[in-house]
C-alpha cells in the first residue's frame, strides 16, 4: 500500500513522513510569494489540518507533491489576499512570485561564475511573475504541464505557452550576451532553486 493510501485510512506514521517530507517543499514555495514565514506556516499548518480532519474523504493521488502544492497555493494566496500582504496588481493570478537563490548555492556559484549568475538573475528579473511561477514549477519542482496548469488555474495550453514564452525571453536576453554556456548555466540555476 502506498504512503497517501496509508494516510487516508488513519496511519499516523504515513501523516508524519508526508509532513516530514513536503513541508520543507511547501515552505521553499511558499517563500517565492512572501517573506511573512508567520503567513507561510500558519498555512501548511492549516493545510495539514484539513488534510487530517478530511483524510477519509481525500482522493487517491499518485503525485502528492503536486496534489499538496495545489492545496497550499489556494490556501497560502486566501490568507495573503485577506491579510493584504500581496502585491496589488489588480490581477489576483498575478502574485509576486520571487526566485529567490540559497546562500550555500550564491557562494559555490559565486566562486565558480559570479558574472553568469548576475546575468540569469538580471535575465530572471525580466519575466513576468506567473512566468517564474511556471518555470520554477516545470524545472526546480519537476511538475508536469497538466499539474502546472492546474496549480496555476490556466488551461494546459496558456501553460505551455507561458514556459514557451519565458524560455524563449530568457535565451533571447542570454544569447545577446554572445554565451551559449550561460544558457546551460541557466538551466542549472533553475534546477538549483
Amino acid at each position: 500500500m502506498d504512503i497517501w493510501s496509508s494516510f487516508r485510512m488513519g496511519d499516523d506514521r504515513s501523516l508524519s513522513f508526508i509532513y516530514e517530507e513536503y513541508a520543507p517543499k511547501l515552505y521553499q514555495y511558499g517563500v517565492k510569494f512572501t517573506s511573512d514565514v508567520t503567513v507561510i506556516e500558519d498555512s501548511i499548518q492549516d493545510l495539514f489540518s484539513t488534510l487530517i480532519k478530511l483524510r477519509h474523504n481525500l482522493g487517491n493521488t499518485d503525485n502528492i507533491l503536486f496534489y499538496l502544492l495545489k492545496s497550499f497555493k489556494r490556501i497560502l494566496l486566501k490568507r495573503l489576499q485577506k491579510d493584504k500582504h500581496h502585491d496589488a496588481t489588480g490581477d489576483p493570478g498575478e502574485m509576486a512570485f520571487n526566485m529567490t537563490f540559497s546562500i550555500e548555492h550564491d557562494i559555490i556559484v559565486d566562486e565558480i561564475e559570479s558574472e553568469k549568475l548576475a546575468m540569469v538573475r538580471n535575465a530572471l528579473k525580466s519575466l513576468t511573475n506567473r512566468q517564474k511561477e511556471a518555470i520554477y514549477l516545470r524545472f526546480a519542482k519537476d511538475l508536469a504541464y497538466e499539474e502546472i496548469a492546474d496549480i496555476m488555474n490556466i488551461s494546459v495550453e496558456a501553460c505551455r505557452n507561458l514556459i514557451y514564452t519565458a524560455i524563449k525571453s530568457l535565451k533571447i536576453i542570454l544569447k545577446s550576451n554572445k554565451s551559449d554556456s550561460i544558457l546551460l548555466f541557466l538551466r542549472f540555476m533553475i534546477k538549483n532553486i
